[in-house]
């Protein structure tokens, strides 16, 4: 029984635990709204705006005249500087990759000037489709200089291959730190078959240049993730006044 005062907010901690300790797994469809109030002894208005919450926080899917849907887990973004790799195997998911296409081609002007090279220099082309668990989850577009790292594509690329490993492990290059811009976009036909998404499904477009420890450019990135299954979280710290 909730006998919290703020119930709405008791029953979303309640649904969250459930959740989490898997009495309602990915995909389960939870008890309408009239039974979680009769088996939590609360009011309809609290469940409904509980699940809204749920909803929000992406734990949830309402689909209406069918149920709610516990959803899958998403994949969180932050402010810290760590490779897609990483990122899912903190979420206890194992990482992959799908090279569609690797080549050393002439820059468009836009990205030669963001990566600081000359008119004549090349870039290492990688587009690549990123996987948590086998699933598509990303389509990454990245241009790298040449001249920093001769013979990237070289090699087999395996489902585990990291970029910013290969940095480290065969240059000695360490990466710093990014500058990047995040906007919401709308997954194309094209992406859509890639991500196995609907066309117009909502996405997260992020441009990304990295940089090395002497501020050198060494990536520039253009990436779609499928927003059902990202979240972008940053820490805003207020600056002494």
């Amino acid at each position: 029984m909730i006998t919290r005062t703020n119930v709405s907010d008791k029953v979303s901690d309640w649904l969250i635990e459930a959740i989490d300790k898997g009495y309602y797994k990915t995909g389960d469809k939870l008890p309408s709204v009239e039974q979680l109030a009769r088996e939590l002894e609360v009011g309809n208005s609290s469940v409904r705006e509980a699940l809204r919450h749920l909803q929000a926080l992406g734990r949830v899917t309402l689909k209406h005249g069918v149920g709610t849907f516990v959803s899958t887990p998403k994949v969180q973004l932050g402010s810290y500087l760590t490779s897609f790799s990483d990122v899912v195997r903190q979420r206890g998911m194992t990482p992959g990759s799908v090279v569609l296409q690797r080549d050393v081609i002439l820059p468009e002007p836009h990205i030669r000037e963001r990566l600081n090279l000359a008119e004549q220099d090349r870039v290492n082309f990688l587009f690549r489709l990123r996987l948590a668990d086998g699933e598509p989850l990303a389509i990454e577009t990245s241009y790298i200089p040449h001249r920093l790292f001769p013979d990237l594509l070289d090699g087999p690329w395996t489902l585990d291959t990291s970029i910013y490993k290969i940095f480290e492990e065969r240059y000695g290059v360490t990466v710093s730190y990014a500058e990047q811009i995040i906007s919401a976009t709308l997954i194309t036909g094209q992406q859509s078959q890639l991500l196995q998404v609907e066309e117009g499904s909502p996405g997260i477009s992020i441009q990304n240049r990295v940089f090395d420890a002497n501020g050198v450019p060494i990536e520039d990135s253009y990436d779609i993730y499928r927003g059902d299954r990202y979240q972008y979280s940053v820490t805003l710290v207020r600056q002494n006044q």
